[in-house]
């Protein structure tokens, strides 16, 4: 009789401690799995303070968690100008390349880019006519956004137009890991030979990467 409670005893502390696998004879975990798992119905505890852990998995399908507060975004800063090459541009059609900047992201990240680019004329104009200075931001190739103002010179507005211009823009955009190119075009229109860059206050070429780090 004490042999037959011995064995169960053991028998027991062999099934308490054991390791069970599901389609696997060597499961590594208390349980290990094998395939796909489904959980049919789940409540929703998004409001619920106390359910502050998230459920992780690494390579090999281990199942962990870690605390929902480590979930954050890095803030990764690109590049940041206050200064720019100047370019001139007389031409309503061909724009005039400002500045490119490469960038290497690491992995997918949403990029915020923001310019404000100085634009001078060449001459002060003096023919009554308006004119069009328009800066365009491209990324990898494709025009994002064109910023354009217009300026009137007609007489009863005053003086011939003069001075300092500044076009500026923000653009957003989701990017994949590697490596991407940035970059200001100028253009002025309708007669307008003008400079657009330089180190005028108020200059800026600047690009942020946001990472997920989940």
């Amino acid at each position: 009789m004490m042999k037959k409670i011995y064995n169960i005893l053991i028998l027991l502390s062999i099934i308490v401690n054991a390791q069970v696998g599901i389609k696997t004879t060597t499961p590594t975990r208390t349980l290990d799995v094998n395939g796909t798992s489904r959980l049919r119905t789940l409540t929703d505890k998004s409001t619920d303070k106390n359910y502050d852990q998230v459920l992780v998995t690494d390579l090999n399908g281990n199942i962990d968690y870690i605390p929902k507060s480590t979930l954050t975004q890095q803030y990764v800063p690109l590049f940041n100008l206050t200064s720019l090459p100047t370019a001139n541009n007389n031409s309503s059609s061909v724009s005039t390349t400002i500045s490119t900047q490469s960038i290497t992201l690491v992995k997918k990240a949403l990029v915020i880019i923001n310019f404000s680019v100085p634009i001078t004329l060449t001459n002060i104009a003096t023919d009554g006519r308006a004119r069009i200075l328009r800066t365009h931001l491209v990324v990898d190739g494709t025009t994002t956004v064109r910023s354009s103002n217009s300026y009137s010179n007609k007489a009863l507005l005053g003086t011939n137009l003069y001075g300092i211009f500044y076009n500026t823009g923000s653009f957003t955009i989701e990017l994949a890991a590697g490596q991407h190119s940035i970059a200001l075009e100028g253009m002025c229109f309708n007669n307008a030979a003008c400079t657009q860059g330089g180190n005028m206050p108020g200059t800026s070429f600047q690009a942020v990467a946001l990472y997920n780090n989940f």
